[in-house]
């Protein structure tokens, strides 16, 4: 892990932030704790950007220290062994007209009811509030304390719990005392300031403890707000559920409103940023994707940003799990094919794999968000987790969250959970959908045939996946066979493409439905047989031999006069040869094929874009 291979470890951000509340700038101080991972530590650098450090402390002695290229550089007094911690003090300032980028603030005017600032850092601007070493995988053990003092007449949220407020009335100045004693990324950590009104609601985790889920608006917004936050504690106690992710891990919940705010919501630790339409508006998926963020990017976070579709995969089905349960199957499918959809026309104009994106693409919604959820339902399929209760998928994501609680994980890590618990072994599924790029899309061929009391149904099913994709994604897939009255599902593994499959029925099949159920995300074309020809029917066909090597003699029948295209498609559906277009006489036809200029294979005889039946050039 890097973390090891990293000089020191931080342990403990303290910080104490005045703040004028009339322009971007500020006054801090701030202790950082520091653990060495060396036999000898020295110096050390932090992420440092868009400040100004004015002393550097260690007790009451002065440190050597410089800045440039966005570090800190820090020169001990005297040096760490392996093992041992100290408190490193930083006296520092932000200067007014600053950029705003990890810490914005923005004054009263037009659609900003009152003068706010706030932070927001993912992925790498928590160095621009204060000296950090801003990588997800350095979490915090110990937490961090955030004391803010500003005019009397604006509140402060951040992580954790309030511990207390303290008044100044000479100077109108209120401290605000926010300590936070759970482990926790640089770019989870947060505060807000404005003319903040509050409200709560409650989780009632059992009926002797209940856990606080606080809400910070403009008082302007407080009527909407409650109407837009009322079915949090709802959410909450759906992902709470021992059979779903288990119980809500921190100390409290909280949501702040944020304007003007570039995004739609974020979730900072156990204080969720979101944006003011949120609250006028209302957004019940964006609200509970923040929340499940908790468990799934905060509780467990990314080791780095090449896992960064581990948050937002996760918390993308998150949402549309818990919108199903409040609207049902039906609704939930619609809203993962609508995902679906976004992440097929995103990937028209960049393709990537969803492990380590480019990283102008770290947010990439179609890909990042949609696809990831996807990776979630498909796991969810290939363990055989398709029941209307909670199964082996989520008892596999409750392992993970105990095994990494507080931690960082990858993408390997999230295998092996998933390996030791389901007993498969899913190497091929994730390079396949998380290290390659793309998707399958299908074309799929079906013929049936009498024979004796049965019917003969043989399925061919083929991949034409494009650039950085696998030429076969190998997951399983289910094809429903529908008769008059009956129906058969079935699974079809995949080894190959094409992929040829027999199958025998009792009854006589109509139609063939793929992926009936909905649980890949791909494209498919189902070309729909025309077969049993006998006697007395309008059109009749005969091929000879088959297999063949050098000619192909194909004869059909018409009983009357029609407008008709036979051609010979290959087994991606690209029409190869066209035989006969246009207006046929009745009667019988000859037609002697050569084999010339086609490579040995599979091949169709099509009637008008049907599937007439598989030919095979040897």
């Amino acid at each position: 892990m890097a973390e090891s291979s990293h000089t020191y470890d931080v342990r403990f951000y303290h910080l104490e932030i005045e703040l004028p509340m009339t322009e971007g700038s500020y006054n801090a101080k701030e202790i950082i704790t520091i653990k060495s991972e060396v036999p000898t530590l020295d110096t050390f650098s932090l992420h440092f950007s868009d400040l100004v450090a004015d002393s550097v402390k260690r007790g009451d002695t002065n440190l050597l220290w410089s800045t440039g290229n966005g570090y800190l550089r820090i020169e001990l007094n005297r040096a760490l062994g392996r093992g041992e911690s100290t408190d490193i003090t930083i006296f520092y300032h932000r200067l007014p007209n600053t950029p705003n980028n990890g810490f914005l603030f923005y004054s009263r005017g037009g659609n900003t009811l009152h003068n706010i600032a706030y932070t927001c850092t993912e992925p790498s601007d928590a160095r621009t509030w204060f000296a950090s070493w801003d990588e997800p995988w350095d979490k915090a053990e110990r937490g961090v304390e955030i004391f803010v003092t500003v005019p009397d007449s604006f509140r402060v949220c951040a992580n954790g719990k309030l511990d207390s407020a303290t008044y100044d009335p000479v100077r109108r100045r209120r401290t605000y005392f926010w300590r936070h004693n759970y482990p926790i990324a640089t770019y989870l950590i947060c505060f807000a300031s404005s003319v903040y009104a509050t409200f709560s609601h409650w989780h009632h985790i059992t009926p002797n403890e209940s856990l606080e889920i606080k809400y910070y608006i403009w008082p302007e917004d407080s009527s909407s707000a409650v109407n837009s936050f009322r079915n949090t504690p709802l959410m909450m106690a759906f992902f709470s559920d021992t059979s779903l992710y288990g119980p809500y891990p921190f100390e409290k919940y909280g949501m702040v409103s944020l304007y003007p705010f570039a995004w739609g919501g974020m979730e900072h630790q156990t204080m969720t940023g979101v944006h003011r339409n949120w609250v006028i508006q209302g957004s019940e998926s964006g609200i509970a994707h923040e929340l499940s963020h908790q468990w799934w990017g905060d509780m467990v976070t990314c080791f780095n940003w090449a896992n960064i579709w581990l948050n937002e995969g996760f918390a993308t089905y998150s949402d549309a799990l818990y919108l199903g349960y409040r609207n049902g199957r039906n609704y939930f499918l619609n809203l993962m094919n609508t995902r679906k959809n976004i992440y097929f026309q995103e990937d028209l104009s960049y393709r990537f794999p969803l492990y380590d994106p480019p990283p102008n693409q770290l947010f990439a919604y179609g890909h990042i968000y949609c696809k990831g959820s996807w990776i979630q339902h498909m796991l969810r399929y290939v363990e055989g987790d398709t029941g209307e209760n909670p199964g082996i998928f989520f008892r596999a994501l409750r392992v993970y969250g105990d095994s990494f609680k507080y931690r960082t994980a990858n993408t390997e890590d999230y295998r092996r959970i998933h390996e030791m618990v389901s007993g498969l072994n899913l190497e091929t599924f994730f390079r396949e959908w998380v290290y390659m790029a793309g998707y399958p899309n299908y074309s799929v061929y079906w013929t049936k045939s009498r024979e004796g009391d049965s019917f003969r149904v043989e399925i061919s099913i083929s991949q034409n996946n494009g650039n950085l994709a696998p030429p076969v994604f190998h997951i399983p897939v289910q094809v429903l066979l529908l008769g008059t009255t009956d129906t058969l599902l079935r699974t079809i593994p995949i080894d190959t493409s094409p992929q040829q499959t027999v199958f025998y029925l009792s009854f006589e099949p109509n139609q063939v439905r793929f992926d009936p159920q909905n649980w890949i995300l791909h494209k498919a074309t189902v070309y729909s047989a025309i077969s049993d020809f006998s006697e007395g029917k309008a059109f009749s066909v005969a091929v000879s031999p088959n297999p063949f090597s050098r000619s192909l003699r194909i004869t059909f029948s018409l009983s009357a006069p029609q407008d008709l295209e036979l051609a010979i498609f290959d087994p991606l559906g690209r029409k190869v040869l066209v035989i006969e277009k246009g207006l046929i006489s009745a009667g019988r036809h000859i037609y002697q094929i050569a084999g010339r200029g086609l490579k040995p294979g599979v091949y169709f005889l099509g009637l008008n874009g049907k599937y007439l039946q598989k030919i095979l050039l040897i």
